[in-house]
């Protein structure tokens, strides 16, 4: 005669789920849920990351792409970025809706946060703007809020770069811009000094 093995989850004689006999299938149970608890976490966390811009202080960001180059040749990824902020470039000047264009082709857009807005409706060169530098003068400023959907008609913008002359984090960036799209890279340095690049 064939012995039959009762089946610890639909088993008649098995009362309790963390009775004795069920031992197996309680350890399974409780793995199954640690499991899911785990990966809800996990999935939770990668969607309040994602839609978070990464905002990173310039001076660390160029001094780790200058270590990155000493160790491997041909890596350049802030080489760019460090041109356009300590060379002399081409640049466009926009203040209060006056614009003041120096040289051809300017990669550099320089503005502050009152200008912001009028940036897609005035004219000038923005073919070549690859970095857009916004100058914050006061912590009053700190509350203002940065579209960058504003910037959608700068077709080679890279870089999104602000410049505070009172005391500001990466949080502060962050609490101020709106409509973040990654394909803009965005920096922040505290300049407590009179003087601009």
């Amino acid at each position: 005669m064939k012995k039959v093995n009762p089946n610890p989850l639909i088993n008649r004689q098995t009362t309790y789920l963390f009775d004795k006999k069920c031992e197996t299938m309680s350890k399974k149970v409780i793995l199954l849920f640690m499991f899911v608890m785990f990966i809800t976490n996990i999935s939770a966390q990668v969607t309040n990351d994602e839609d978070a811009p990464v905002i990173r202080e310039i001076s660390t960001f160029i001094n780790q792409g200058a270590l990155m180059r000493s160790a491997k040749p041909g890596y350049s990824d802030s080489k760019n970025l460090e041109n356009l902020v300590t060379k002399v470039q081409s640049s466009v000047y926009v203040k209060n809706g006056t614009v003041n264009s120096y040289g051809e082709k300017p990669k550099n857009l320089f503005t502050d946060l009152s200008s912001i807005n009028q940036l897609g409706n005035l004219s000038m060169l923005k073919n070549n703007i690859e970095i857009v530098i916004i100058s914050i003068n006061t912590s009053a400023e700190l509350n203002s809020i940065v579209n960058l959907s504003m910037l959608s008609s700068f077709k080679n913008l890279k870089y999104v770069y602000f410049v505070s002359k009172v005391a500001i984090t990466n949080q502060n960036i962050s609490n101020m811009i709106s409509n973040y799209n990654d394909r803009y890279s965005i920096f922040y340095k505290f300049e407590n000094s009179d003087t601009n690049q």
